[in-house]
């Protein structure tokens, strides 16, 4: 699995048909997902602004400022 070029890796299934997890493996307990996980949520693109604006509310959270 930490083989850079990911179509080199191995995958899930034979990853779980591997001897060190075969104690863990109970093919009843471990769905398969029908698609791939999309996680576009990820790709999100900030200004310098929004940036900012989010460290600030970050900071707030562990600093508040009992007066507001």
């Amino acid at each position: 699995m930490l083989v850079f070029e990911p179509n080199r890796r191995v995958t899930v299934d034979d990853a779980l048909c591997h001897p060190y997890l075969a104690p863990l493996h109970d093919i009843s307990e471990e769905p398969v997902c029908p698609r791939p996980f999309v996680f576009d949520f990820e790709q999100l693109s900030f200004t310098e602004e929004n940036i900012k604006e989010l460290i600030w509310w970050e900071s707030v959270k562990f600093n508040p400022d009992p007066t507001h």
